[in-house]
C-alpha cells in the first residue's frame, strides 16, 4: 500500500482522541468510585444512626427478629443489631446470622459468602446495642461502571463522525501540497525558476525552499554543462582544424621531409589537444563540487617531491634548475589527488614560462597556524594589471611566447577554493618572473 500522509494523520488524530477519551473515562471511573464510596459511606453512617434512634421503640424481647425483604436491591444491603451479650436482636433478610464486622465502631471491610462488604458499626445512644449496616462493594462498582459507560457510549457514534471530519479537514489542510504538485507538474523541463513562496503556508515553506534550492543547483549544473560544451567546442575547433590541415599537407606532400614535418605537427597538435581535453575534464569534475567529500591529512612536502621529480626531465631539457625547500611536512586537510594536480599545474607553468638557464624554487613552510606553498620562477612573469584575470578560463597573457590552454590557473584556483586556501601572485626571484603563494589551513589533527 502506498503511504498516505492523509491516512496517517487520520489514524494519529483519531487515535489521540480515542486515547484521550479513554483516559477521561478511566479517570472518571476512578473519581466516581471515590466519590460514590464517600457518598455511600455517609449513607451507611446515616442509616446506622437512624436505626439506632429507632431501637428503643422497635426492639422487643424476641431474639433474632428479621425485617422482610421488600425491594430487589435489598439483597446488596443489610443491617444487624447486636446486644452486649453478642446476641443478634434484629437483622434484615439479606443479612447473615453472623456479625457483619468484628468492629463495634467505625468502618470496616469484610468478606461474607465470597462477597466483599463495606460495613459501618456504632452503638446506640444508651450503649446497649451495636448497629451494623453493610453494603456490598458490587453496588459501588456498578454505579462507577455506569458513570464510565455513559462516557464511552457516545464514542461509538462520535468517533466515526469525528474521523470523517478529520478526513476532510486534513484534506483541506493538505490542499497547498496538491497545488504545489500541480504547479511543478505543469512546468516545462527547462523552467527552473524559483517557486512562489508568498502564499505558501509556513509548514510547507521548508519543502518549497528545498525545491527551490534543488532547482538552483540543477540550473547551475545545466549551466556548467552548457558552458563546458561551449568551451570545449570553442577551444577544440582550432587545434582540430590545424591537425586536419597538417594531415592534408602530409597526404599531398611530394618529398619525405615535407611529409615528416607535417606529421610531426599533427603529433604536436594531438598532444596539445589531449592536454586541453584533460584540463577541460578536470574543470568539469571540479565545478559541481562545493566541498571536499573526504578530507584526510595530506603531506604537501611528499606531493611536491613527487611533482618536482616528475617535472625534472622537462626542466633539464631547458637547462632550468629546479629545487625543493621544505622545512615542514606541510600537513593539510584535503584530497591528495587534487593537491597533486594543483602542484603539477603550478610547476608545469613555471617550467613552461622559464627561459633557458632559469631557476625554479618550490618551498613549503608553516606560518601562524597555516601552511604556505610557494612556487617561484625567473620567467616572463605576469604584469600586475593582469594578475586578477589570469584565474579566468582561457585567459592567456599576450607576449608570453608559449602556447597553452589558459586553464591551468583556473584549475589551481578551483582546487584551492575547495581546500579553503587563498592564492597570492607576486614578483618572482630577484624581482623577475612570478611567485605563486597558496596558503592552506594547517591540519588540526
Amino acid at each position: 500500500m502506498t503511504p498516505s500522509l492523509r491516512r496517517r494523520l487520520l489514524v494519529l488524530l483519531s487515535g489521540t482522541v480515542l486515547l484521550a477519551w479513554a483516559a477521561t473515562a478511566i479517570f472518571s471511573y476512578l473519581d466516581a468510585r471515590h466519590e460514590i464510596g464517600e457518598m455511600l459511606d455517609s449513607h451507611l453512617a446515616q442509616s446506622a444512626g437512624l436505626i439506632a434512634a429507632q431501637l428503643e421503640h422497635e426492639i422487643d424481647d424476641d431474639k433474632g427478629g428479621m425485617v422482610p425483604r421488600q425491594y430487589k436491591q435489598e439483597r446488596k444491603i443489610a443491617f444487624q443489631v447486636w446486644d452486649r451479650s453478642d446476641s443478634l436482636r434484629l437483622r434484615s433478610a439479606s443479612a447473615p446470622e453472623t456479625r457483619l464486622s468484628e468492629r463495634d465502631d467505625g468502618f470496616a471491610d469484610a468478606v461474607i459468602g465470597g462477597k466483599r462488604w463495606r460495613v459501618f458499626s456504632r452503638w446506640d445512644e444508651d450503649g446497649r446495642y451495636v448497629v451494623q449496616v453493610g453494603e456490598r462493594y458490587e453496588l459501588r462498582d456498578e454505579l462507577a461502571e455506569s458513570v464510565a459507560g455513559h462516557l464511552m457510549h457516545p464514542l461509538v457514534i462520535a468517533l466515526p463522525v469525528l474521523a470523517l471530519l478529520i478526513w476532510f479537514a486534513v484534506g483541506a489542510g493538505l490542499a497547498p501540497l496538491g497545488r504545489l504538485a500541480a504547479e511543478v507538474g505543469r512546468r516545462a523541463p527547462d523552467n527552473l525558476a524559483p517557486l512562489e513562496e508568498s502564499r505558501t503556508p509556513r509548514e510547507v515553506r521548508p519543502l518549497l525552499g528545498a525545491l527551490n534550492d534543488l532547482f538552483e543547483r540543477l540550473r547551475a549544473s545545466l549551466e556548467q554543462e552548457r558552458r563546458f560544451t561551449a568551451d570545449a567546442t570553442h577551444e577544440l575547433r582550432t587545434p582540430l582544424a590545424a591537425m586536419k590541415v597538417q594531415a592534408q599537407v602530409a597526404l599531398g606532400a611530394v618529398d619525405a621531409e615535407e611529409r615528416a614535418h607535417a606529421l610531426a605537427q599533427v603529433v604536436t597538435g594531438t598532444d596539445r589537444t589531449a592536454h586541453l581535453v584533460e584540463q577541460l575534464l578536470m574543470l568539469a569534475r571540479l565545478d559541481p563540487q562545493t566541498a571536499l567529500a573526504h578530507a584526510r591529512p595530506a603531506s604537501l612536502r611528499a606531493l611536491a617531491a613527487e611533482c618536482v621529480a616528475a617535472q625534472a626531465p622537462a626542466a633539464a631539457q631547458k637547462n632550468v634548475e629546479m629545487g625543493l625547500a621544505a622545512d615542514d611536512e606541510g600537513l593539510v586537510a584535503g584530497d591528495s589527488t587534487l593537491l597533486a594536480v594543483l602542484l603539477r599545474n603550478l610547476v608545469d607553468n613555471a617550467v613552461r614560462y622559464s627561459p633557458a638557464g632559469g631557476e625554479i624554487e618550490v618551498s613549503i613552510g608553516r606560518e601562524e597556524g597555516s601552511v604556505l606553498l610557494c612556487v617561484t620562477d625567473k620567467g616572463t612573469g605576469i604584469p600586475e594589471v593582469e594578475r586578477s584575470r589570469v584565474f579566468e578560463r582561457f585567459y592567456r597573457v599576450l607576449g608570453s611566447g608559449e602556447e597553452g590552454s589558459g586553464l591551468g590557473l583556473s584549475i589551481v584556483k578551483r582546487i584551492a577554493d575547495l581546500h579553503r586556501a587563498s592564492i597570492e601572485l607576486a614578483d618572482g626571484l630577484g624581482g623577475r618572473g612570478l611567485a605563486v603563494s597558496v596558503r592552506f589551513p594547517a591540519w588540526a589533527g
